[in-house]
């Protein structure tokens, strides 16, 4: 029942590492390439618009014409769609922070490797020469760290947030595979419902949000959406009628959703001029 999830610097070769574990485990691996595909395909977003949403600084892709707050919900549904269903091995830039921290059913790593080491991979994998790949790693650091503070509050470099830190050019691939496997097998051993239940509810919060802001007539209404067993309540000032229907029937479509509810908060009074 283990979700291991894999943050990885570009060329520490994090994606590797997880199609060994994914092998020994006999689980899928979804990948920046498949979370680009799915997401396609599911919010009709090209794989090319969402990967330079995924890999460019904010004040950049902040001036994309396609929103980058639907992207970046439509990359959280996707990929907590398949880390509720467990038994998957799931790589990316920010993927251990997608995972509630109060689920003990993920393996949160972070693939790292030295400089000079990621400026080798990278000249291999992009077929650029030494000083091509030293500014595309310098650059590419700065731009996803940036674009992961601002949009998840979170530092790619705070350690407090992983469970294992892997400098994948210290010891062979395959050891550190091993290693993986053995944690993910402790925590198959060790897994619990209520872990399992605040996965499933974060990610039919997630899907439903992403329906919300797929949805031509919602867009980008200010709505709080919370879930808790297939019960999805949806709190809103904006949820007054025709709004209410309208947004219950879109969320009664998403699947694993059992009943709906409203809050309709009231707007704050308006301050009177002196």
């Amino acid at each position: 029942m283990a979700v291991v999830a894999i943050a990885q610097q570009i060329g520490s070769r994090g994606l590797e590492l997880g199609g060994l574990v994914a092998a020994r485990l006999h689980y899928p691996l979804l990948g920046p390439d498949e979370i680009a595909a799915e997401a396609s395909r599911d919010y009709n977003i090209t794989p090319e618009v969402f990967s330079l949403f995924d890999e460019r600084q904010p004040g950049w892709w902040e001036r994309l014409t396609t929103d980058n707050v639907r992207l970046a919900a439509y990359f959280r549904a996707v990929i907590l769609k398949h880390m509720s269903e467990c038994n998957v091995v799931v790589v990316g830039r920010s993927i251990p922070f997608v995972m509630p921290p109060e689920s003990r059913h993920g393996l949160r790593i972070r693939a790292i490797a030295p400089f000079n080491s990621r400026v080798r991979e990278v000249m291999r994998e992009e077929r650029l020469d030494a000083a091509a790949a030293e500014r595309r790693v310098r650059h590419y650091d700065q731009e996803v760290r940036a674009r992961i503070q601002r949009s998840l509050g979170v530092d790619l470099e705070d350690a407090s947030r992983y469970d294992l830190i892997i400098n994948t050019a210290s010891r062979p691939m395959s050891w550190f595979a091993s290693t993986i496997v053995d944690l993910a097998s402790a925590i198959d051993r060790e897994s619990d419902r209520r872990s399992m239940q605040i996965l499933k509810d974060a990610a039919l919060a997630a899907l439903v949000r992403a329906a919300l802001l797929a949805h031509p007539k919602m867009g980008h209404a200010p709505i709080d959406v919370e879930a808790n067993s297939g019960v999805v309540m949806l709190k809103s000032s904006a949820l007054v009628p025709p709004w209410d229907e309208l947004a219950g029937s879109i969320v009664r479509r998403v699947p694993g959703v059992i009943r709906v509810e409203l809050q309709v908060d009231e707007p704050p009074m308006p301050l009177r001029a002196e």
